[in-house]
């Protein structure tokens, strides 16, 4: 009798690169929610989780509707993003709201600024948000138990954005499902803009640098400057450039950021804006890092009360 002699190695190859892939799709979905974390409700289990990338993700900030059988979305974000979707089963005995008010109530401690949110049947078809928006049947439920909202959070120089739809479906089971979406490139300042203690509104346009300064601000951060100065006679536009990676010396740290704030001036006076409302500075490398959006190469415009 012969008996054959079987190699384990392939087998016991083919296991270590499943457990290392496992492994390490565990840590990334770890690394990346713990990143922003944002506790589940304490009432709930987790029946779905999904991480992805995509860099033209839909994140309404209206409510979805079908017309002519097209799906209709008034206000959305298109965004560059890594995420996390996690879905949870609300135990039984606990309700869409409380669901819902746990996680906006855990956004504002993060000190997220609300963009979008609805309630009940101001939210219209939960069909919509199920099968258009999130794909997942099972947050198919009743129109007049149904929350929504989305949120954008700074965490040091990292942008997020945060979803939340909560849901009690015709069997009375509840589901709330959390998206947390780190941000490749930032909010445009009119949908997140960043705002001063006395409500004055800050404008951040990054450039670059390519022997020559090149700055393409966001036109609709542009329109609403205008919009803010026009508004108010008494509001003064200061437009300071910022120069902090790869100036020779301060001297030409200063003439770039300069240049750069000069071209978001002469912008703004070809769109009608009085040259002598328009305060225009470069500072260079002098100015430290700031955070988030508020360093490197960039040109902040301030739209301040005299």
């Amino acid at each position: 009798m012969v008996v054959e002699k079987r190699s384990t190695a392939g087998f016991t190859s083919l296991l270590t690169v499943m457990w290392i892939g496992l492994v390490g799709m565990s840590v990334s979905q770890f690394s990346l929610a713990e990143a922003l974390s944002i506790a589940p409700y304490a009432h709930s289990s987790l029946s779905s989780s999904d991480t992805f990338k995509d860099e033209d993700y839909l994140v309404p900030n209206s409510v979805p509707k079908r017309i002519n059988n097209q799906l209709r979305i008034e206000n959305e974000l298109r965004v560059d993003v890594a995420g996390v979707k996690e879905t949870y089963r609300i135990n039984d005995g606990h309700t869409t709201d409380q669901a819902f008010n746990h996680y906006l109530s855990a956004i504002k401690q993060l000190g997220g600024n609300i963009l979008y949110q609805c309630a009940s049947r101001d939210c219209a078809r939960s069909s919509s948000w199920a099968q258009d928006i999130f794909n997942n049947a099972k947050l198919y439920g009743k129109d007049a138990s149904q929350f929504y909202l989305s949120a954008s959070i700074q965490k040091g120089q990292q942008q997020w954005l945060v979803s939340v739809y909560a849901v009690e479906r015709g069997n009375r089971r509840v589901y709330a499902h959390v998206e947390t979406l780190k941000l490749n490139t930032p909010l445009p300042s009119a949908v997140a803009p960043t705002v001063l203690a006395d409500n004055n509104a800050i404008f951040v346009f990054k450039y670059d640098l390519n022997g020559v300064v090149s700055i393409n601000p966001a036109l609709s951060d542009i329109n609403k400057i205008i919009e803010l100065s026009q508004a108010d006679t008494q509001l003064h536009v200061y437009i300071v450039g910022h120069f902090q990676l790869g100036h020779s010396s301060t001297k030409n740290g200063l003439v770039r950021s300069t240049e750069a704030a000069e071209q978001v001036a002469t912008l703004l006076k070809k769109r009608g804006v009085d040259g002598n409302r328009l305060t225009v500075m470069g500072v260079g490398p002098l100015v430290p890092y700031g955070r988030g959006i508020h360093s490197g190469n960039r040109v902040e415009v301030l739209v301040v009360n005299k």
